[in-house]
């Protein structure tokens, strides 16, 4: 390890920067936390049926994901901070109207629009760490801990919410949980991201087919889980659990999920990138039939904590595999895009499947398009383990 690269582990990112970015992070991506809950809400509301509240939230989803490609390169034009501040304001203004939309049309123009400040906000907090940290990983995981903490009372609550009022009441919460965010979006600061370095071509250089194999590694397995997480709430009715206990066990498990991520911080790469991802992809699977197959309600609970825990591992390994192609960061901005896309198409393609085929169709489909993910990250690592170079041990 050379100095510089030590150096870097240690180094310290400036507090603000570092809290205005997860504040931008965590309203950003607020929906993905939030989606058991919306799509349960929306089904008791207004109330739409599974096709349709899994359409309205990957329109929400697809518009943050496209909104979220699209504005980086318009962020070398204007500051991180004059980005922010008209995309908090667009989505509080939709998050408010969508409190009182009563028809399939009008929440799905207003999800969409929340959807588009959500997507600049969510760029702005990858793009502002890329150009400005001084050790983006460390604040990635700073990231982690904020959705695992922030995912308490929002779990807590949620249910509860959700119960009593239905889509009113999860997206009150949300608009919230973003007023009482916003104020932190000062301080980003107010420059641009044109004015940081850029890489060099030598360092931006990597296979474009391994490239493709994990975007789309990264895509499928997003796609599944948040097909499954989207009707959770569905699946929990069909075990005997009502949205409130569902509410609570996301609760426990997003706590415990804390120590997933904590593991797969510690655990690293120490045994090479195979075996972390080969557990989780198979763990995944057997909880994946777990959740689809057995209506049983202490088996339900079980597989939702296990399925959060495994989440809150599975993230680093993926994008850490699209890092570990370039040190550009390049793959990896376009990981979080694919990560994007695939939660966007994920409840959509759960409410088709589900129409088609119910919820046991939906476990088979999960289990297959998995398994294609799990084949494809494996190509990458065996690729990635064949270029690597000698590992030299370095004392101290």
């Amino acid at each position: 390890m050379s100095e510089a690269l030590r150096a870097s582990q240690f180094a310290r990112d400036p507090w603000p920067l570092v809290i205005g970015a997860t504040a931008a992070q965590v309203i950003g991506g607020l929906v993905t936390v939030t989606l058991p809950f919306v799509v349960g809400g929306l089904m008791a509301g207004i109330p739409l049926s599974e096709r349709d509240a899994g359409f309205v939230t990957s329109v929400e989803l697809l518009a943050l994901a496209l909104t979220a490609i699209a504005i980086v390169p318009l962020l070398a034009r204007f500051s991180f901070r004059t980005v922010t501040v008209v995309a908090v304001a667009v989505t509080l203004l939709a998050q408010g109207a969508s409190v009182f939309a009563v028809s399939l049309s009008s929440i799905t123009v207003l999800r969409g629009i929340a959807g588009i400040g959500e997507g600049a906000l969510y760029a702005v907090s990858l793009s502002l760490i890329a150009a400005r940290a001084i050790n983006p990983d460390k604040v990635y995981g700073y990231f982690q801990v904020a959705w695992a903490l922030g995912g308490v009372p929002i779990f807590a609550f949620g249910g509860q919410l959700t119960t009593a009022f239905a889509q009113r009441g999860i997206f009150a919460l949300m608009e919230v949980a973003t007023l009482v965010l916003a104020p932190l979006l000062l301080l980003i600061p107010g420059d641009r991201a044109g004015s940081g370095n850029e890489p060099t071509a030598k360092e931006a250089r990597t296979s474009p087919v391994l490239g493709v194999l994990t975007l789309a590694a990264i895509g499928l397995y997003l796609v599944v889980s948040a097909g499954i997480y989207a009707f959770t709430t569905p699946l929990g009715e069909r075990a005997g659990v009502g949205t409130d206990a569902i509410g609570y066990t996301l609760t426990v498990g997003t706590v415990i999920g804390v120590g997933g991520a904590a593991a797969a911080t510690a655990l690293n790469v120490r045994w090479g990138r195979m075996i972390p991802i080969s557990g989780f992809f198979v763990a995944f699977t057997l909880d994946v039939l777990a959740l689809c197959f057995w209506r049983d309600s202490i088996v339900f609970i079980v597989a939702l904590v296990a399925a959060t825990v495994i989440f809150y591992f599975s993230v680093p390994y993926m994008f850490g595999l699209a890092a570990a192609l370039d040190r550009s960061g390049r793959w990896a901005a376009a990981a979080g895009s694919a990560y994007l896309l695939g939660y966007a198409a994920g409840p959509a393609a759960g409410g088709i499947v589900i129409a088609g085929s119910g919820y046991a169709g939906l476990g088979v489909a999960s289990v297959v398009v998995t398994a294609v993910a799990f084949a494809l990250s494996v190509i990458v690592c065996r690729r990635l383990d064949a270029a690597a170079p000698p590992v030299i041990a370095v004392g101290g």
